[in-house]
């Protein structure tokens, strides 16, 4: 029998995780975060390992779990214990998604877990199923892909099927496949050069010299107004120097298109509702040259604090964080920003690369009451515009609901706004999918046009 540390099993780890995310509701980031954080003294590949195997589990879950259930002939998934339950899914995942593990190392690692955490009894089922699968890598056969059937979809990409559906709607046909498959992808650290200290070029080099390799993301923007670049090989980005010193953040190029449409301007003054973790208010701060005023808004106090740490790292003195909550009109705000930014929370199906336990979080009712909320941010934001200012509206998800159905809806109850033009982005090789829409305030009544929306990938 293999003899081991528990607190030092990197599946055990794993295990704790998927659990509280499954059977608790908890954001996959989060409980790494906390859970890795109890490991202090874990070398960085045995970090990366538990993040690796919890992602990759989450993103295949449904699939594993059809696996599973084709092997166990006496209890199907959902009625299993949940601690056999997710410790069959991270073993399965590494049979059947992660290459580099011996099928061995995950088939007696799973039994010496089960019995170390009181399931002996269950020990024999675990390692009998674990061993059926692990000689039979090629059953259960599975149909093939079919952008005509959400069933074949769902399978392959493990999504719901009601959300496969509604997604092909929402995309087009022609469109669903390439979306699942670029949100199954793990996606890559991307970051925006702090330009009010350095350019993106000398960012490259500096982090060139700490190990990292950085590369530019071009866009269509050019170089000087696009600083992004991609890091390989980064490790935990807090440990790096360059991080310390506030010469860069994390932020995705999706984010940065919604900062380029508002295109602010030195001197203005901007309003950022819902900011955190305040990405875009930091972009616009460098492309305003740190002159201004940008009042950076979140309805949670701990979340408004690391903006202001953050700004203060970065050097970025004219944003002011406060609490507001975008859903509640503050008449002091009314017509007190040349351009208002609202990042409205939505449903986050265009992040689901970085946090696929979203694939399992939702619902269509729960869509439904975000698109509501959404208007009624959206509608509070308008009243905090300037005559002839401008008001961006974005999420990151693809639901129509949430984004040209809100974006028409508001425009017909407010004729003092037409909208300039919109965009959905879908997932990419570097940007999560976005949707944008630039809304002016309109003294002069110009016609108005429905919101539509250019589908691009980035």
């Amino acid at each position: 029998m293999i003899k081991i540390d528990i607190k030092k099993s990197e599946r055990a780890v794993a295990v704790a995780v998927l659990s509280e995310v499954l059977e608790e509701g908890a954001y996959a980031n989060i409980a790494l975060r906390k859970a890795l954080a109890k490991e202090s003294e874990a070398l960085p590949r045995a970090r990366a390992f538990v993040t690796e195997l919890v992602n990759e589990t989450l993103r295949n879950l449904l699939l594993i779990d059809h696996v599973i259930n084709d092997f166990s002939k006496t209890t199907p998934v959902e009625k299993m214990k949940p601690f056999i339950r997710n410790l069959l899914r991270v073993s399965v995942c590494q049979l059947r998604h992660m290459e580099k593990i011996p099928d061995r190392a995950a088939v007696n690692e799973a039994v010496v877990l089960a019995k170390a955490y009181g399931f002996t009894n269950l020990s024999g089922f675990v390692n009998g199923v674990l061993r059926a699968i692990s000689r039979q890598p090629n059953k259960p056969v599975l149909p093939k892909i079919n952008p005509t059937k959400p069933a074949t979809l769902a399978l392959h990409f493990s999504y719901p099927k009601w959300m496969v559906t509604n997604l092909t709607r929402w995309l087009g046909k022609e469109n669903i496949v390439e979306f699942l498959r670029n949100s199954h992808n793990p996606p890559p650290v991307t970051i925006h050069a702090n330009t009010f200290k350095i350019s993106a070029e000398e960012l490259m080099q500096v982090l060139a010299e700490e190990g990292v390799e950085a590369t530019p993301v071009e866009t269509g923007f050019g170089t000087n107004a696009w600083p992004i670049l991609s890091l390989r090989h980064t490790g935990d980005i807090s440990m790096l120097k360059a991080f310390r010193d506030g010469l860069f953040f994390v932020m995705d190029p999706g984010a940065l298109h919604a900062v380029h449409a508002l295109d602010p301007k030195p001197g203005q003054t901007i309003l950022d509702l819902c900011a955190a973790p305040g990405g875009k208010s930091f972009a616009m701060a460098c492309m305003m040259e740190n002159s201004g005023i940008i009042r950076s808004y979140d309805i949670h106090g701990f979340r408004v604090e690391l903006i202001s740490q953050t700004r203060r790292k970065l050097g970025l003195s004219i944003i002011e964080a406060s609490v507001q909550d975008a859903l509640i009109h503050n008449p002091a705000l009314d017509e007190a920003a040349d351009a208002v930014l609202l990042d409205a929370p939505c449903s986050g199906l265009g992040t689901i690369r970085k946090h696929p336990e979203i694939k399992y979080a939702r619902s269509p009712s729960g869509i439904k009451e975000l698109a509501e909320k959404q208007f009624q941010m959206l509608s509070n934001a308008s009243k905090y515009v300037k005559p002839g200012g401008v008001l961006v509206y974005c999420t990151c998800t693809v639901s129509s609901m949430e984004n040209v159905d809100n974006v028409n809806k508001f425009l017909e109850a407010h004729p003092g706004f037409f909208l300039e033009n919109s965009r959905q982005i879908m997932p990419g090789s570097y940007s999560d999918g976005f949707f944008i829409a630039l809304i002016r305030q309109n003294p002069r009544n110009f016609p108005k046009m429905p919101c539509g929306g250019l589908q691009t990938t980035l």
